[in-house]
């Protein structure tokens, strides 16, 4: 077998994603033994990732999944997952009658979506709204849930105030599910159950469970799993009756795969060294489009190198540009590019990122 500079089995045909199994086994491992030790459940997000191939294989590890349309859900079904939080931003009422019955939790993201299928049979499912805690967190806006002007749950003050004037209103509620970190260290969940504790004291003793959201960076060598285990104590011995819920989709994935392309050309422009490879942002790499993520590339240092290169799409599109890096080696053509730490939304984000169906076409 031919192994190219950056040592990767040059008989893959690319563009390629490749997922190692004993690195997915080693950060299932440690999330199953953060579950036991804390008590905690931890759901695998499947907007996150949702290869059928693998997702019996996470589902046996977690407690469940967590999904956000038909589509996902069935996904969790057939990957025997136990438990199943469904959410989304709103609902359409035919699709949440046939969802809903087939869900543990569920959480509604407004008040108005609450007031509108509250009273609706929703088989066993047990019912939650989606909180803004609008915490001060460094998160990039692009996926920043906590900003004021956020479509993304319901703003604090405005529950707060409709639970103490209207508390009728929310007799079914079981549950309240915050999503408001990004790869945070445990002093993100720190701040978050303080917030919880403070503002909430009236609520909490009314419920069944709290829904802590993703963002938990469980499986980075750096995250502090002693003071994790600290935080989930003190929290639960002043409200032992409430099961908690996260949803680390990046964890579940992290450091688990690449996605490697293949140098087709090499051009001069304007005196820069400008690489085609065989792929495509709007194609494969969607988080480069859409929010300018620079991504992480084997083989390049962030310091001056005399192998400096722009690396670009082969789509027709001029701004199809990954980004510029300094390699360590000379590249040539017919040589791999592997973009590391791949496996989260990356795949899912090229095909159905949340579950979402396609448009139908209509010739009229």
């Amino acid at each position: 077998m031919r192994v190219g500079r950056s040592g990767m089995n040059r008989t893959y045909k690319t563009p390629c994603f490749i997922m190692e199994q004993k690195r997915l086994d080693k950060n299932l491992e440690k999330l199953s033994q953060i579950e036991e030790e804390s008590g905690v459940k931890i759901l695998h997000s499947i907007k996150s990732f949702n290869q059928s191939s693998v997702l019996p294989l996470i589902a046996s590890k977690l407690s469940g999944m967590s999904v956000g349309s038909l589509k996902e859900l069935k996904m969790a079904q057939n990957a025997n997952a136990k438990h199943i939080h469904l959410h989304a931003p709103a609902f359409k009422k035919e699709e949440l009658m046939m969802m809903s019955d087939k869900v543990s939790t569920l959480s509604f993201n407004s008040l108005g979506q609450w007031t509108n299928f509250s009273i609706l049979e929703l088989g066993e499912a047990s019912l939650g709204l989606r909180i803004n805690p609008k915490l001060h967190l460094p998160i990039p806006n692009y996926c920043n849930p906590n900003l004021g002007y956020s479509r993304l749950g319901i703003d604090s003050l405005e529950f707060i105030e409709a639970y103490r004037n209207e508390g009728d209103r929310f007799e079914k509620l079981e549950g309240l599910h915050f999503h408001a970190l990004f790869q945070s260290s445990v002093q993100g969940l720190v701040i978050l159950l303080e917030h919880i504790e403070q503002h909430y004291r009236e609520v909490l003793p009314m419920l069944k469970w709290l829904n802590l959201g993703g963002g938990h960076n469980f499986t980075d060598d750096t995250y502090d799993i002693q003071s994790f285990l600290s935080a989930i104590k003190k929290f639960k011995m002043l409200y032992p009756q409430l099961e908690l819920y996260f949803e680390p989709g990046e964890s579940v994935l992290k450091g688990c795969g690449e996605f490697i392309a293949t140098v087709l050309d090499i051009v001069t422009v304007a005196e820069q060294n400008v690489v085609i490879l065989d792929t495509s942002i709007e194609t494969h790499l969607l988080d480069v489009a859409i929010v300018n993520q620079r991504l992480k590339v084997r083989g390049t240092q962030s310091f001056s190198t005399p192998y400096f290169y722009e690396l670009t799409g082969n789509s027709c599109l001029q701004g199809d540009i990954i980004g510029e890096y300094f390699f360590i080696d000379k590249l040539h053509i017919g040589d791999r590019v592997i973009f590391e730490d791949m496996m989260g939304y990356s795949m899912v984000k090229m095909t159905e990122f949340n579950g979402m169906e396609n448009a139908e076409f209509i010739l009229v």
